[in-house]
């Protein structure tokens, strides 16, 4: 709102949507953000139409409140059927004699962004819509924020201290992560570190009283993200911190569209899948992307000859295609049902 996120000259209409026993809090915060007049404030909306998945990556009917569950479903997809891609083949206006030149339009074409709180929205919306192209869709994941974090902890280290982190996921609980060399950024590593080569400096690991077998190549596989699945299950972030990587996962998506500052953003994302590395097309899928101009692609840069990962995404693989028969099914369901 100001103006951080899409620029200074852009106005934003806010909606807030919240359920119906929280009308009133949003209301508060409607009035306090209305009270900050954020310059590229436009308006600001609340509502209570849109309900949510307990849990946004994982379709569970089995479990929780069906009805609830059963709305939110029935929302996603009134809201895919509408949602039109313009025809780019369309013949122009035909000219009449005497008609009035009407001034060409100078209007800037940009492709849309459509954030979600997970893989299922996106599955839904990119399933059950009519012709939206697929890489207009996403969702942000806290599996890097949460493997930074534990990464950090164990080496004793600050978060920001922990080279990159790439994920590749089918949901929470099915993932696998790669940290980029040296696993700590400003760590000097060495022929004489007895760790797996380029992992941790011989002394930053005597440093931690650590001996090779609690920091190598098989711990990092498993019980390195068999912690991180564990944090993920208890969802150690709030409203708070979902808020903030929203508006970080917006502004990264729109500073790549300036196409004279020619920026790209590299970053762990759900989106769907353009069948790289292996991983099936049309699938929603958390993955390292790149973001460049109005697409994307796949970050495959020192991972596409891992075995171990091509083995992981076989895994993740069965679950995607799995969960994703499920959309599948709920649209030869609903065909001819919602309009």
């Amino acid at each position: 709102m100001s103006g951080i996120v899409f620029g200074e000259i852009q106005l934003i209409d806010l909606f807030i949507i919240v359920y119906s026993n929280e009308i009133d809090n949003a209301e508060k915060l409607r009035a306090e953000v209305e009270a900050c007049a954020f310059s590229c404030t436009n308006s600001i909306k609340v509502s209570s139409d849109l309900p949510s998945f307990e849990n946004p990556n994982i379709f569970e009917f089995d479990k929780g409140e069906t009805e609830e569950r059963f709305d939110t479903i029935y929302l996603l997809t009134k809201l895919a059927n509408n949602f039109i891609w313009p025809d780019e083949n369309k013949p122009e206006e035909v000219k009449v004699p005497g008609k009035l030149k009407q001034p060409p339009n100078t209007k800037q074409k940009r492709k849309p962004i459509f954030v979600a709180d997970g893989l299922i929205a996106i599955d839904i919306l990119n399933s059950l819509s009519r012709n939206m192209p697929s890489d207009v869709f996403f969702c942000p994941t806290p599996i890097t924020a949460i493997g930074k974090s534990v990464l950090a902890e164990y080496l004793n280290v600050h978060c920001c201290d922990i080279n990159e982190v790439h994920v590749w996921a089918a949901n929470d609980e099915v993932f696998h992560l790669e940290v980029e060399k040296p696993l700590v950024i400003h760590d000097e590593v060495d022929g004489n570190s007895r760790c797996d080569p380029g992992m941790v400096g011989k002394e930053f690991l005597e440093s931690l009283n650590l001996d090779p077998t609690q920091m190598n190549a098989t711990w990092m596989k498993k019980d390195f993200v068999e912690k991180v699945a564990s944090s993920a299950s208890k969802n150690p972030y709030g409203c708070i911190y979902k808020a903030a990587i929203f508006a970080k996962t917006l502004r990264g998506i729109w500073k790549t569209r300036d196409k004279k500052a020619q920026i790209s953003v590299a970053c762990n994302m759900g989106v769907i899948s353009n069948g790289s590395l292996g991983t099936a097309k049309g699938h929603p899928y958390v993955l390292p992307i790149i973001f460049k101009g109005d697409s994307w692609i796949t970050n495959e840069v020192h991972f596409e000859e891992s075995a171990h990962l091509k083995q992981e995404l076989k895994r993740i693989n069965a679950v995607v295609k799995k969960h994703h028969k499920k959309v599948t099914l709920l649209k030869l369901f609903l065909k001819g049902q919602i309009t």
